[in-house]
């Protein structure tokens, strides 16, 4: 995991936001690094208007992602830390604080990462641990344990 999360990676902010423009602030340093490209971005977009939210995870979080042929170029994760929850698909009961994008190039990479993505986000302490996380060394710490 330490080497799909990096600090650069990691964003906390106290901005107000909606759902779309989390998920691109979010994605910001995987396209900047090339990890995926525009249209993952989009698609991600698309399925969630057509599909629901199916990627909030419950707990505040969120892990948005498309398929691995829509544009992700590399396994990768980004995370977003939103001091102000935010209305994923401005729906009330989907309140997000924590964003966590995740690329990767092939159904299996995609199963690896979310399986291990999992362990974290099925533990409280964890869970308490990235919402209350003031530092990018804060939330990496949570996923290095």
């Amino acid at each position: 995991m330490a080497s799909t999360l990096t600090p650069d990676r990691i964003d906390i902010t106290d901005e107000v936001m909606d759902w779309k423009q989390a998920i691109a602030r979010c994605a910001a340093p995987l396209l900047a690094d090339g990890s995926i490209e525009q249209r993952y971005v989009e698609a991600v977009y698309t399925t969630a208007e057509k599909m629901g939210p199916f990627f909030d995870f419950g707990k505040g979080i969120a892990v948005p992602h498309a398929r691995p042929e829509e544009g992700a170029n590399a396994v990768a994760l980004s995370l977003l830390r939103t001091r102000t929850p935010v209305l994923l698909l401005d729906q009330e009961d989907h309140p997000i604080e924590v964003w966590v994008l995740l690329a990767a190039t092939d159904p299996d990479s995609h199963v690896d990462v979310l399986r291990t993505l999992a362990m974290v986000l099925t533990d409280d302490d964890k869970v308490a641990a990235l919402k209350s996380a003031e530092t990018k060394e804060d939330i990496l710490a949570v996923f290095e344990d």
